[in-house]
């Protein structure tokens, strides 16, 4: 019997009867399972796919997001709407286009920048497109597609980390999205290499599950409740969105009452009893192996990392349990990052808890030994079985390959844009499989020699966020853009890459009084804010600076430059 197989008779042991013994029995015939050809195989078989596909089949969505293809993708919008979607920034709006993949011609389909770095005006690299195939034209898709996505790829893991991960986790068939590199020609010139990604909405549920008719939700840039914590009811008299789950399907609720009572389950839960209800209202398994993917990857954008957010729930109604759906999946395969978030040094692979602020369901996964046994096992087996350098060096060395000499043609900056150290693809490829290498050894002898569970600064004061010294990245041009008698309107410039947010001080008077946090606006890219707190005739003093997600909480950049504003009189 092999390691795994004896891990998981101990967890079955452990666990006693909060999981039926069948699951067991799945998982330790899985500990013995083929090779991955053969895997790869049965798992098509069963979704239905040929096993041997045959050179002129009917083009698809399959064929579509093939994971070993390079799909060109051409794209004609006219000089003006281009200079249309450019002026609109930070709005993202939809200009018509002509879309060509292969012998099809799709006219009159819209088009727009995609992402919060695409949106940013003063963004060098490329910019991610968004292709919406009814929004001119009701009811019309391709190839069974409302839209397709193509990211530019440009963060941590640069064109390779959604690929590498997606590909894992489709290997492991939990629920993800399917991509591979896409070409793009835009006005018959050479746009650069993409990556194809596949969006989670009404299509992806068709394709993915049994019953696509449930709840969807998307948290997109966090806030409250976004990190599974209780979220308070809505203000009286507020009709905008005061929590984090964004409505994606007709099921979907605008006050996310189903996620509140998921959520409920997760705090109010007795402990022995938590195992057991856990199983019962979400796909463990799948949650624990995407724990283990997330963590190996360095994947800390999401719900299991530091920042909660960039992931979808997603309710299927006859089981009645919810799925995790991560998303965006770009950052992943650095160390370090932002030269601010220790990923391997602060992210131990037998107590998968990084630092910063608590995530509730991970900690109670953590606290429960019959949890925290599963999960080990599950990441044992995905760490030798996907992420030993063996396994996964030479994927990352054939994605290369695949576009390597397109990507010596790409004609934005070689480099990774929050890696300033990149010179060019060739040094990204060496640094994410350096990390691949010490996230192995580390996470390997973690796994083997778990100890105690690891002291990690989380902030305990809440200390609000502050200014820190002055720095490139601070904004700057803060000025006046509107004023009343009730409302002062301030814009600024922009200047930091990833920030969570920015943050408005005021003081009182034109000297003296100190500075106070006073307007928070989350988003990256963010660069207007309204004080509708002002009094008529009353002077203020305004200045601003960015913040970024760190384990210890929220870091300041610099100071904009101060301006002094007079409130006209009523």
């Amino acid at each position: 019997m092999s390691n795994l197989a004896k891990c998981l008779v101990l967890f079955a042991v452990v666990f006693g009867q909060a999981v039926s013994a069948g699951i067991v029995v799945e998982v330790l015939h899985a500990a013995e399972a083929p090779g991955d050809d053969q895997e790869v195989r049965g798992r098509n078989v069963r979704r239905g796919w040929p096993q041997n596909p045959v050179e002129k089949r009917t083009p698809d969505a399959n064929t579509f997001y093939e994971s070993e293809a390079v799909q060109e993708i051409r794209l004609q919008v006219t000089d003006e709407d281009l200079a249309r979607m450019q002026a609109a920034l930070p709005r993202r709006i939809y200009v018509p286009a002509t879309f060509r993949w292969g012998k099809q011609t799709l006219e009159n389909v819209g088009v727009r920048y995609k992402g919060n770095s695409s949106s940013n005006p003063r963004q060098q690299h490329k910019r991610s497109f968004l292709i919406k195939f009814n929004e001119f034209k009701k009811d019309r898709t391709f190839l069974g597609l409302k839209r397709v996505a193509l990211d530019n790829g440009v963060q941590f893991g640069s064109l390779f980390s959604e690929q590498l991960i997606t590909g894992i986790l489709n290997k492991l068939e939990i629920t993800a999205s399917r991509c591979n590199f896409a070409k793009l020609i835009l006005n018959g010139r050479f746009h650069g290499v993409y990556v194809n990604v596949e969006r989670i909405d009404s299509v992806f549920l068709k394709t993915h599950f049994a019953d696509a008719s449930g709840a969807l939700y998307k948290v997109d840039e966090g806030g409250p409740g976004g990190d599974l914590r209780p979220f308070p009811p809505q203000p009286r008299g507020n009709n905008q969105k005061w929590h984090a789950f964004e409505p994606k399907s007709k099921s979907a609720r605008s006050d996310a009452r189903d996620v509140l009572e998921l959520i409920s389950r997760i705090h109010h839960t007795p402990r022995d009893d938590f195992a057991g209800v856990l199983h019962d209202r979400i796909d463990v398994d799948a949650f624990l192996q995407t724990m283990a993917v997330m963590l190996f990857a360095g994947a800390f954008d999401q719900l299991t990392g530091w920042n909660p957010h960039n992931y979808y729930l997603y309710r299927e109604p006859g089981a009645d349990r919810w799925h995790y759906l991560p998303w965006d999946l770009d950052v992943g395969f650095a160390d370090n990052a932002f030269r601010r978030v220790p990923v391997i040094a602060g992210w131990n692979a037998a107590w998968p808890i990084p630092g910063g602020s608590p995530k509730p369901l991970i900690e109670r996964i953590v606290n429960d030994p019959r949890l925290l046994v599963r999960y080990r096992c599950l990441a044992d087996r995905i760490l030798e079985d996907h992420f030993h350098p063996q396994v996964l060096l030479p994927r990352i060395d054939a994605l290369y390959e695949r576009v390597k000499d397109d990507l010596a043609e790409d004609p934005f900056p070689h480099r990774r844009a929050t890696n300033p150290e990149d010179r060019d693809y060739d040094s990204i490829v060496t640094s994410i499989k350096n990390f691949v290498r010490l996230r192995y050894k580390t996470a390997r002898s973690q796994l083997d020699d778990p100890g105690h569970r690891p002291r990690f600064e989380r902030n305990p004061s809440r200390r609000p966020p502050q200014p820190g010294r002055p720095s490139k990245d601070a904004p700057t041009e803060l000025r006046v853009i509107a004023k009343t008698a009730s409302k002062v309107t301030l814009q600024w410039k922009d200047n930091a890459e990833g920030e969570a947010g920015h943050i408005l001080q005021r003081a009182e008077g034109e000297k003296g009084a100190r500075f106070r946090n006073h307007i928070g606006r989350p988003g990256r890219e963010s660069s207007i804010a309204e004080d509708t707190g002002v009094v008529a005739g009353r002077t203020y003093r305004y200045r601003v600076y960015a913040v970024h997600r760190t384990p210890d909480g929220m870091q300041g950049t610099g100071l904009s430059n101060v301006i002094t504003v007079r409130v006209p009189g009523q």
